[in-house]
């Protein structure tokens, strides 16, 4: 099929997956997006132009690969599924603005949660220039990629990312609100949080059973000072472990002494019988600095 027709059209994907007998890996929340409009708006989202570093996660048979190329992008993407590297080898465009395809485009099988950036992209990216992250992120693991980019030392320029609308609507959540949580803390102390596309589930092969959301992260100019963000991070999770018990209960692991939690409860100028969804960040911030950084 002529590849002037764009990979995430429905009838070049159906070719794809018949010449290559490819099966959507339910184990890896695999779901092709089948909607050109869709992941042109995608790139448009994240603002791609000549020459921008791009970082996409599980890139597939190419659809957004593809559309980010041609937007001007060097991308670099991390998969782990083995039987798509020859997939994505011979449908990419072959010469992208005057450029060969392998100087474009760079494919490294590697989960993501194990990425050491700055060895990874070294001689193919400036670490010294922004790098934004594109990807359309697998539902199963789309909250520990989004801790991990959130903890990473790498000079994000914004994180453009494709998710379950659920999740997407827990990274702008407040206070009080069943979707408020280590997520939403965790997101809103690094980054701003913009809705940039709703996705229908009709728009992708095979159907997931939930719509989607396009959310743009943008670094914050001044970030609330939260010490060490692995430790805050912790400190949070830790204080949801059971979400429907008190602040205080929560508490008992990281405070065994009950008149030390008592006191921190005080300080925090909250009732004993608090939950953790009625804390602010700034609250969140004050108990972490309150318990020491483990070794």
């Amino acid at each position: 099929m002529s590849r002037e027709i764009p990979i995430g059209s429905a009838v070049r994907t159906e070719a794809i997956i018949n010449r290559y007998f490819v099966r959507a890996k339910k184990n890896l929340g695999q779901n092709f997006l089948v909607d050109v409009d869709t992941i042109k708006g995608i790139v448009e989202a994240a603002g791609v132009q000549a020459d921008d570093q791009v970082i996409e996660i599980g890139p597939g048979i190419g659809s957004l690969t593809e559309q980010l190329l041609l937007a001007g992008a060097k991308v670099f993407a991390y998969e782990v599924d083995e039987n798509l590297p020859q997939i994505l080898q011979n449908e990419l465009p072959d010469q992208i603005n005057g450029a060969s395809l392998n100087e474009r485009f760079k494919l490294l099988m590697k989960d993501i949660l194990k990425a050491d950036f700055k060895n990874d992209l070294a001689g193919f990216f400036d670490l010294n220039k922004p790098i934004k992250v594109v990807a359309n992120l697998p539902y199963y693991i789309t909250t520990p990629i989004i801790f991990f980019l959130n903890q990473a030392e790498l000079n994000f320029a914004s994180l453009t990312l494709m998710m379950q609308k659920e999740v997407a609507a827990r990274l702008s959540a407040q206070p009080n609100s069943k979707e408020y949580g280590p997520l939403t803390i965790a997101v809103q102390t690094q980054m701003s949080v913009q809705d940039a596309l709703t996705v229908s589930h009709n728009s992708f092969v095979p159907r997931p059973k939930v719509d989607s959301s396009v959310v743009v992260l943008t670094p914050l100019e001044n970030k609330p000072d939260v010490g060490d963000v692995k430790h805050f991070n912790w400190v949070v999770k830790m204080c949801f472990a059971q979400r429907r018990k008190t602040l205080n209960n929560n508490l008992k692991n990281l405070i065994p002494d009950q008149t030390v939690r008592e006191q921190l409860i005080d300080a925090l100028g909250v009732d004993a019988r608090v939950r953790p969804e009625q804390l602010t960040i700034a609250q969140f911030i004050q108990i972490a600095r309150a318990i020491p950084v483990s070794e």
